[in-house]
């Protein structure tokens, strides 16, 4: 999804974007939460997952809402990256059985 020299830029912005705390000018009384320097807080985990679906190492498998309405959200992903090898076989395996003898085939002689 994007170029992999991208995410650690992205992530690194995120990160910053959501730990800088905004300066007060108005007293904490107030009521203008946004205002009274609060940092987000955001988990080592909450980040992976968020860098693993903008990265697209992740992607959501299901969503299942219980008769109590509590909500779950299947992630399913790998951080394995792909040989070309592994890439060229889920190319074959698309193609019908005899276009790949005929391939093969044609390569060999």
């Amino acid at each position: 999804m994007f170029p992999p020299g991208d995410i650690n830029n992205i992530i690194k912005d995120i990160l910053a974007r959501l730990n800088n705390s905004v300066p007060s000018n108005t007293s904490p009384n107030s009521g203008n939460n946004a205002s009274t320097g609060n940092k987000v807080g955001i988990t080592p985990s909450q980040a992976l997952i968020i860098v693993g679906l903008l990265g697209g190492a992740l992607s959501v498998d299901s969503v299942l809402v219980d008769k109590d309405q509590t909500v779950q959200i299947v992630l399913t992903g790998s951080l394995k990256q792909k040989t070309e090898l592994e890439k060229m076989l889920d190319q074959i395996g698309n193609m019908p059985f005899d276009e790949v003898v005929k391939t093969m085939l044609g390569r060999l002689y």
